[in-house]
């Protein structure tokens, strides 16, 4: 019933409307008192003047003739201007029009058309502005439509090129207002049919065009619709200005890509180099850098490095990269740029990088050989560069070269020439531990005791980790140790070499572990059972802290006593039907019963240093376990207790006559004493050490220590050896939520842009030296408390405000890839980091949680939020009906805190009063925009949809229409809505402005 009287209501309207028509045509009505009338009608019928189109009306009356009725258009003119009739009507009402044959119509509606867009008015809401956008997207279809059908109408030219010049005119004035060709961009999302039908009618025109015969349309129209579509095309690019997050331009160096290099280097030597390929396509986008640059930067950050490592333990792991994985990292630079010649940019860069004279002559000098050429060579040999290529930058190397050559030739073979002779080794080795173990042990014995000898263990894992074979090798002496710790009933020469086969693969293990932390070993599916893993995981010390001491006694007291006996004065350790697990699993059992007999005077210190070295006679395997069990002990009691066992540590690491029948001892020994070195150096108080160089002093508070370093990397522009040890250890020390605080507030306390800015780079690398902890407590503790905090409100002040911003979401960008970015990589662990307690509360919390990690919002709003106050998702990504609602991991961490953040800057965005808050909010939502869509979808996906709208309202100029458009989620409705409501609000402003300025000009002359 309502609809029939609503129905009856719009034709009683419609029918008034026209007889008033008639009636001011006859009595030439002035267009004021047309629009009195007219609104006086409208009051008579107040629900049908909502729902009636009079501009359908009013245009059905003035094209009955051939002629448009000048003064009804005149009338709908007045109707529009006062706002009776929305703009989006009368397009609306136009694009219906399709008796093209009537030529004074077409051209009359057309001017109509381009009369309403010059005096375009944007004083609408979100849903009258997303109208606007379709109306303009289906009034440009109707201009091409005229267009084409007028191109294909041979018979009358004269009229058919007059109504190509009025559409292609009124077109293009469409087209060059940025709020038109920005709502336009709107609408193509909200009506890709149309859209599609746009296109079409361009490649139609297009194609008509061609098949014409020269001189049949007017070059001048040919050049006006190319225009045309050239800025149609331009509407498809709406792009933000392409200014760099972080701009190092007039630094001398590339601080963060300098200090990532530095940290895969040193820090992640056994790191998948798809990762980092990954996290350097995040800083080559934030910085707009070009492939050269690229290039250029990665070389010379290994350059510096290969410098500042020179004589330190470090000096191979610089080698590896620079001169083994630097060329398969650059092989997937290239594979990642298909159809594009990569050695043209490789050549440039490496050209640039000749420029540097002096540092290359420096790291020639330091290493001892042309590590140019090697470096070259390499990259020719894996297809890089071509030969030519490699021998015009050598040429123009050698020509450039200010370093003196040296008389005579280096007492030392240079690293990189020894690393990549340790590549095909590792190759061999591997090869070797393939084989059965039960054949030709003599042999294998052979080759594991020389390559554990002297550097060339070190280079060999150094090789490894650099060719991402390293876990491979580890898990195939792992084999070999579990082959060798079961007797099979051998004796003689079969269970001495099965003794030496066990220990001398214990003993690479331990040192492999130490170096590169025991997740090489226990990630591992093939090695989580074997016995050194769950001895590695449970006893062995890692990166100084002692793990817990095993109370419970020996499964096999017979075995204890048989072992101890081996043990004790005038003992030998047995090779034969020997269980080499259980003998380690015994044999801190056997030497915590010497201690207590020790501790209560029944034996003396004589016999237990005998006891010590019967030991180590033999097996020096069993030195390591020993000494394991004795640090952790000595960890547990007082200092009065420690006297006794630090002694016994200090016997074991003394070296002994070893037996001269006893085969490959002195190798065996030199690893194991290296082992024990590490072990003790890290684990015991700094008072009973062996000589150590200690990067924060014992008297020395964490905070002056990290005062001290971050003024020299600052300073400096880059991250040195000694810097980057000293900010791992303070991180293992105070946890990354005091690390990321003092991080932040040491980088705003510079005054000027270009300290602020070499700060900010420096930052960002030693961020990634724990990325997703220091991002996180970033978001959830450092930021909420600069932002709640009246008297840190200095801190986010300009520029240090946009300086904090764009941290935020550069961190931001680099953690979600680094989370996304190739899952089934197993990434580095780092080693030595404490659990924070958001760590564990985020455990807890997914413990807790039975939902599975990833569901689709339903429809009670209450049932999915992230635990974060009740915070719920229902207000973040409102969706209308029938459209899909996204889908959001809620245990992802990085989501949580992104949640929590948006939270508070939807507060601030409210908040009455303008201040550095808000100006901090606006810079973070620009600088994700500038971050690219990828991750500008990412960091936005939980701000609320309102909030640009408040933000612009409090600061109208904070965002121009290509921020809205990148910033506002265009693919739900919701977002084109707010969208088109920022873009016409951002008009009027610039409207006013604009009239306010041309009044006060005025007024001055």
């Amino acid at each position: 019933m309502a609809v029939c009287v609503a129905s009856v209501s719009q034709k009683e309207l419609v029918g008034v409307v026209k007889s008033a028509l008639v009636k001011a045509w006859r009595e030439r009505w002035s267009d004021m008192h047309w629009g009195v009338q007219l609104r006086q009608i409208l009051t008579t019928f107040p629900q049908a003047g909502e729902t009636t189109d009079l501009a359908d009306v009013l245009l059905q009356q003035a094209l009955v003739g051939p002629n448009p009725n000048k003064i009804v258009l005149s009338f709908l003119r007045h109707a529009v201007c006062t706002h009776v009739i929305r703009y989006s009507a009368v397009f609306d009402s136009i694009v219906k029009y399709e008796d093209i044959n009537k030529h004074y119509c077409v051209v009359g509606l057309i001017g109509l058309a381009e009369e309403f867009l010059a005096s375009l008015s944007f004083d609408c809401g979100a849903e009258a502005a997303l109208n606007l956008a379709k109306s303009l997207q289906s009034l440009s279809y109707w201009f091409l439509t005229c267009i084409l059908k007028r191109l294909q109408d041979n018979k009358q030219m004269a009229e058919s090129l007059e109504v190509m010049e009025c559409a292609v005119s009124a077109l293009q004035r469409a087209l060059q207002q940025p709020s038109v060709c920005s709502l336009l961009y709107i609408a193509r999302m909200e009506e890709s049919d149309t859209y599609r039908l746009l296109e079409q009618a361009e490649v139609d025109i297009r194609g008509t065009l061609s098949q014409l015969p020269q001189g049949y349309i007017p070059n001048p129209l040919k050049e006006k619709i190319s225009e045309t579509f050239s800025l149609m095309d331009s509407v498809q690019e709406i792009q933000v200005d392409n200014k760099p997050v972080l701009d190092l331009s007039d630094q001398p160096v590339c601080s963060s890509l300098n200090g990532l290099v530095s940290l895969e280097a040193v820090l992640n030597p056994t790191n998948n180099i798809q990762p980092f390929v990954e996290q350097l396509f995040v800083i080559k986008k934030l910085q707009k850098m070009s492939r050269s640059d690229l290039c250029r930067e990665l070389f010379r950050a290994c350059y510096m490095g290969l410098i500042d490592s020179t004589g330190k333990h470090e000096e191979r792991k610089w080698a590896a990269f620079t001169f083994l994985k630097l060329p398969q990292v650059l092989i997937r630079v290239k594979n990642s740029f298909n159809g594009r010649d990569f050695s043209e940019d490789l050549e440039k860069g490496i050209d640039d990088l000749l420029n540097y004279t002096p540092i290359l002559d420096l790291t020639d000098t330091k290493c001892n050989c042309d590590c140019l050429q090697i470096l070259l060579g390499e990259c020719h040999k894996h297809g890089l560069l071509s030969e030519l290529q490699w021998k015009k930058l050598m040429q123009r190397r050698t020509s450039e070269s200010q370093k003196t050559h040296p008389v005579e030739p280096p007492i030392q073979q240079p690293s990189a020439s020894l690393i990549l002779r340790a590549e095909p080794t590792v190759t061999s080795i591997m090869k070797t531990l393939d084989a059965d173990f039960s054949k030709n042990q003599d042999a294998l014995l052979g080759v594991l005791s020389h390559m554990s000898c002297g550097k060339s263990f070190e280079l060999i894992l150094a090789a490894a980790a650099a060719t991402g074979n390293l876990q491979g090798f580890s898990v195939k002496l792992v084999r070999l140790n579990e082959f060798a710790k079961q007797s099979s009933g051998e004796t003689g020469k079969g269970a001495l070499n099965r003794s030496l086969l066990f220990d001398i693969s214990f003993l690479m293990l331990c040192h492999i572990t130490q170096i590169y932390g025991t997740e090489i070993l226990s990630c591992s599916a093939d090695c989580m059972e074997s016995f050194f893993v769950k001895w590695a995981v449970r006893c062995l010390p890692d990166e100084g802290k002692y793990k817990s001491i095993d109370n419970s006694g020996p499964t096999d007291s017979l075995k204890l006593d048989s072992l101890l006996s081996q043990m004790y004065v005038g003992g030998e350790i047995k090779t034969s039907l020997q269980k080499w697990n259980e003998v380690c699993m015994n044999a801190p059992f056997a030497v915590q019963e010497v201690l207590f007999a020790w501790e209560q005077g029944v034996i003396p210190a004589e016999n237990v240093k005998v006891t010590l070295d019967n030991v180590k006679s033999r097996m020096c395997c069993l030195p390591i376990v020993v000494s394991a069990w004795l640090c952790s002990y000595i960890n547990t009691v007082g200092e009065e207790g420690r006297a006794k066992p630090l002694s016994m540590l200090q016997q074991l690491l003394k070296t002994i006559q070893p037996d001269p029948t006893n085969q490959y001892y002195n190798e065996r020994s030199h690893l194991m004493v290296s082992v024990l070195r590490k072990m003790t150096s890290d684990i015991l108080p700094a008072a009973q050490t062996l000589s150590q160089e200690h990067l924060i002093p014992a008297k020395t508070l964490p905070n002056d220590a990290l005062a001290r370093c971050l003024r020299t990397v600052f300073s400096q522009g880059w991250l040195d050896l000694t810097s980057l040890h000293t900010l791992e250890q303070i991180l293992n020390l105070c946890g990354s939520d005091w690390l990321c605080d003092q991080l932040v507030r040491h980088m705003l306390e510079g005054k000027q842009p270009i300290d602020l800015t070499r700060a900010l780079s420096m930052a960002f690398s030693a961020f990634h030296i724990d990325l997703e902890p220091l991002t996180l407590s970033l978001l959830l503790h450092t930021l909420p408390t600069l932002l709640q905090s009246s008297h840190r409100i200095h801190l986010l002040i300009d520029p240090r405000g946009y300086t904090l911003a764009k941290l935020c979401v550069m961190c931001i960008s680099s953690a979600y890839t680094a989370k996304t970015a190739h899952k089934d990589c197993v990434g580095y662990a780092r080693r030595g980091r404490k659990r924070s307690r958001k760590d564990v509360d985020l455990e807890d919390l997914e413990e807790s949680e039975s939902r599975p990690s990833k569901q689709r919002r339903i429809q009670d709003p209450a049932e999915i939020t992230f635990h974060l106050d009740g915070y719920n998702l229902d207000l973040i990504t409102p969706k209308e009906d029938g459209e899909m609602s996204p889908t959001y991991d809620t245990r992802d961490p990085l989501n949580k805190a992104l949640v929590n953040l948006f939270r508070m800057l939807n507060a601030v965005s409210k908040d009455s009063q303008v201040g550095p808050r808000t100006s901090f909010t606006v810079a973070f939502i620009d600088e994700a925009i500038r971050c690219g869509p990828k991750f500008a979808r990412y960091i936005l996906q939980f701000m609320p949809p309102q909030m640009m709208s408040h933000l612009m309202k409090m600061m109208p100029e904070a965002f121009s229409d290509q921020h809205v458009l990148n910033g506002c989620d265009l693919s739900s409705r919701v977002g084109r809505k707010v969208a088109a409501k920022a873009i016409c609000q951002n008009t009027r402003y610039h409207r006013r402005k604009s009239s306010a300025k041309a009044a006060d000009t005025a007024s001055l002359t």
